[in-house]
């Protein structure tokens, strides 16, 4: 590969970005739709044509090889190049057309209010030719994916700001305390309780919120364990040992069971505001900005919510 890069050379390299991103060989087996022991294989012939060691992989988990590093960030900067020549090439002809990126927070699908099937399919209807890449990631995953180019666009909550991007609003959602069905707490939900009981129980903190972003009285929880997904908060609060924040439109599920129970929505519970972000030197794209004009469109009514974030309790 060093004198020329080939068609098999750049399939080969999405094997390889796909593996990085899936974080393994095994997780990588849905999005690929081939079998661990075809990535394998695939794997290892990059390798041969480099001359490089990309990864280790074993009981200890998967991880990169310093080399594995660099050509992963030198993956990104070839694709974005590619998918930036065909832009412009389809805008030179008078097309809209192209290959968009999207990444959005995991379990967003529960959410009513995110119209993203419904901004995908005009998409399609206007850019026919346009093909649309989907990740559906860790909340703290889909800035970075923003930032690094692996994404054009990233739809999720924002508390930080980040210098290179945009952000528009999309949408609000509300956020509440809950506790699952054997805590302590589940009988005198949602309102027979007082804050400092509350404050005592055992809670689980999300992994991709620093403590800076909190709430300020979400800073007051017994915090003992934690999460870097949604999912893995809701777990925990279903084993009855922990409180934590959960998005109302996910908890639904299990609240209509009575699994779980809000705590005190009306006094700790907020509101978080879902964004859209782009990289600023990426809004000329004429596919990104299609894309963009249709889904900020389709969430034109941004809820006012109690966007108590960073404020004391009365």
């Amino acid at each position: 590969m060093l004198g020329s890069v080939s068609d098999v050379d750049l399939r080969l390299l999405r094997v390889f970005t796909t593996v990085v991103k899936c974080g393994g060989f095994s997780s990588a087996q849905s999005a690929l739709n081939v079998t661990q022991a075809n990535i394998s294989m695939q794997m290892k012939q990059l390798e041969e044509r480099l001359g490089v060691r990309l990864c280790h992989r074993g009981r200890s988990g998967f991880w990169l090889t310093d080399e594995g590093k660099e050509i992963y960030e030198a993956c990104q900067i070839l694709f974005r190049s590619i998918d930036q020549f065909r832009s412009t090439v389809a805008s030179t002809s008078g097309l809209s057309s192209g290959r968009l990126h999207i990444s959005v927070i995991d379990n967003s699908i529960f959410n009513d209010d995110l119209n993203l099937h419904l901004t995908i399919r005009k998409f399609k209807e206007l850019s026919r030719q346009s093909e649309v890449n989907l990740y559906v990631v860790a909340p703290n995953q889909v800035e970075q994916m923003v930032l690094d180019g692996s994404s054009d666009l990233g739809i999720g909550f924002f508390p930080a700001r980040r210098q290179g991007l945009d952000y528009e609003p999309l949408f609000a959602s509300k956020m509440d305390l809950f506790c699952g069905h054997s805590n302590p707490l589940f009988e005198k939900a949602p309102d027979d309780l007082v804050l400092n009981e509350v404050f005592a129980s055992e809670h689980a903190a999300r992994a991709y919120v620093s403590a800076a972003q909190l709430p300020i009285f979400e800073r007051k929880f017994l915090t003992s364990a934690s999460a870097s997904t949604v999912e893995g908060l809701v777990t925990l609060v279903l084993s009855g040992m922990y409180t934590a924040y959960l998005p109302r439109h996910y908890a639904n599920h299990w609240t209509r069971k009575d699994l779980i129970r809000a705590i005190l929505p009306d006094q700790i519970g907020y509101s978080s505001l879902y964004e859209v972000a782009v990289r600023k030197e990426n809004k000329q794209n004429k596919v990104l900005q299609l894309f963009l004009q249709l889904l900020v469109s389709l969430h034109s009514q941004v809820l006012e919510g109690d966007f108590r974030i960073g404020t004391e309790l009365d």
